[in-house]
């Protein structure tokens, strides 16, 4: 069974998970590892790529920085796509700030407002 999951893009000023500006989704390997690397999953993946364009570009340009996360995960993974809601079957949310990813776990056909916040990680170097 795949291990679904949305990545989702936030202004800073968001105030709720529904207030995404662009919304990815993973069909599989969707449990989010280890944002080092030392364990594989969605943050060893979106972590570097993240903070490199941080680095260049910066991530304040929420349309840009989805996209160019698409294309590069897109070189090494043939399941992601562009999403318009959320799907009621992600067992994990990825909401991707200007400076911060927060990971939630999502039960089954659940609301956000349900999810369980169980990890944040620092995206400025």
């Amino acid at each position: 069974m795949s291990t679904r999951c949305q990545i989702g893009f936030y202004e800073p000023e968001s105030k709720s998970l529904t207030d995404f500006e662009a919304l990815i989704y993973r069909h599989c390997d969707g449990y989010p590892g280890k944002a080092d690397g030392s364990e594989t999953g969605v943050l060893a993946d979106i972590v570097p790529v993240l903070r490199d364009f941080d680095a260049d570009r910066g991530l304040d340009d929420v349309e840009y920085s989805s996209a160019w996360l698409v294309a590069k995960l897109k070189d090494t993974k043939t399941n992601i796509g562009i999403c318009r809601a959320f799907h009621g079957d992600i067992e994990f949310f990825y909401a991707v700030y200007p400076d911060r990813i927060e990971v939630y776990e999502t039960p089954f056909d659940s609301k956000p407002e349900q999810w369980k916040l169980i990890e944040t990680v620092n995206l400025k170097q």
